[in-house]
């Protein structure tokens, strides 16, 4: 009996499989009487209403309700279709791959054909291998991970942030996390991004930055500005002295951090994972920064869907490649018209999606920013606005305008 015919035996002759109905598609089989019976059934099971051959053949014409009741009849004992169901969409998905991979436009540039691949991957995800798992295996599994951090000195369940409250806080970073900084222009976005990727990278972390709005030889020389406790403006300008210069080369030659950086300002969602992907392939990955979202490039025609379309996107790579994603986001003006200008989840700009995807949201603030004249290092503050598995608290930090650095105030 050839697969597609046990299924449909199997559906047809036992109650206990129609649980499975509504994860099955019809274009997974080949035969227009196979792709007909599973619409009814799923049709009938999703109203609740139960069904039998009787019910059926209202349906069905004279042919097809015979070639029904031979299929029936076909049942030899009773066998878990899983496994069927497995190697029918596994059929049907390397069809349809292989097919479209023939109608690949091969005279598109690398970017586009990257982009096209990338998308075609995209909807070859298997929907039936992917069943729930006990409560029981899953929080055995949590146990055995907690014993052996505790066991190698760790107490942490994700990887060192290399920030203290941090840690404390939000665990230090998990696979599968959506972590958003958001912030008004000019708050220090980028400056705090910069700062915790160097700071997780020091601790043996591996992170890849992507910059749609720097270049690279600008985060560059942020980051030797971070490295050097050189003011930025002498690294930017070439203002250094003799000593600076014996510096900067000698700590810019005994790096061996894995940390990378990417420019690419034309960049798509369908772009990014590709690239992505393929990094991690290449050098491992466990935290992936974007500079920022709005920036990002979706398929949408309403910004607000595009928007709501690229978090959704960032949050399932997150969990595809166990990693923790940071995005940047832009907040609305609305901050500015109120007394107390410390922002608010509901200042995320352009789609509450933004807010609805995150694990975590964090806002950094500088009061000193709304003052005339700004101290050398302000006392300035990272907000905890969404933490999905702790508290909600602020923590205290310093600004420096000169490093373009944040830093946790541990004394605080």
């Amino acid at each position: 009996m050839d697969t597609e015919t046990h299924i449909i035996s199997q559906l047809l002759f036992y109650p206990e499989f129609h649980h499975q109905l509504p994860k099955v598609k019809p274009q997974w089989f080949t035969k227009p009487l196979h792709q007909k019976l599973i619409n009814l059934m799923t049709a009938l099971y999703l109203e609740g209403t139960p069904f039998e051959l009787i019910r059926l053949s209202k349906a069905l014409k004279g042919a097809e309700l015979i070639e029904t009741l031979t299929i029936q009849q076909k049942v030899a004992y009773k066998s878990s279709i899983s496994p069927y169901l497995r190697e029918l969409e596994y059929n049907y998905l390397h069809t349809q791959f292989i097919d479209r991979l023939g109608n690949l436009n091969l005279n598109k540039d690398l970017n586009g054909l990257m982009q096209e691949v990338q998308q075609l991957l995209d909807s070859t995800q298997f929907s039936s291998a992917k069943a729930p798992n006990s409560i029981v295996n899953e929080t055995n599994k949590v146990v055995d991970k907690i014993v052996e951090n505790i066991q190698k000195g760790q107490r942490l369940t994700g990887k060192p942030t290399g920030w203290k409250f941090l840690d404390k806080y939000l665990g230090g970073y998990n696979g599968g996390d959506l972590i958003v900084i958001a912030g008004r222009p000019a708050m220090g976005k980028t400056a705090l991004a910069l700062s915790l990727t160097k700071d997780f990278a020091a601790t043996g972390g591996k992170a890849l930055f992507l910059s749609l709005e720097m270049s690279n030889e600008q985060l560059a020389k942020r980051y030797l500005s971070l490295i050097g406790n050189i003011p930025n403006y002498k690294v930017r300008n070439g203002a250094l002295k003799e000593n600076d210069i014996d510096k900067l080369c000698n700590i810019a030659n005994s790096q061996t951090i894995n940390f990378y950086i990417d420019d690419d300002a034309e960049t798509s969602i369908a772009d990014i994972k590709a690239k992505v992907k393929q990094h991690k392939g290449k050098h491992g990955l466990d935290l992936l920064v974007i500079d920022y979202i709005q920036l990002i490039k979706g398929t949408k025609q309403n910004r607000e869907q595009e928007v709501a379309e690229i978090s959704r996107n960032l949050k399932l790579l997150a969990k595809e490649l166990s990693i923790t994603v940071i995005i940047l986001a832009q907040l609305s003006r609305a901050s500015e018209s109120r007394q107390d200008k410390r922002p608010l989840l509901s200042d995320l700009r352009e789609s509450g999606a933004i807010e609805q995807d995150a694990d975590s949201v964090l806002f950094p603030f500088r009061p000193a920013y709304y003052q005339e004249e700004k101290p050398v290092i302000e006392e300035a503050e990272l907000i905890i606005g969404k933490n999905r598995n702790g508290e909600c608290v602020t923590i205290p930090t310093t600004f420096e305008g000169q490093l373009t650095l944040y830093k946790e105030n541990t004394n605080a």
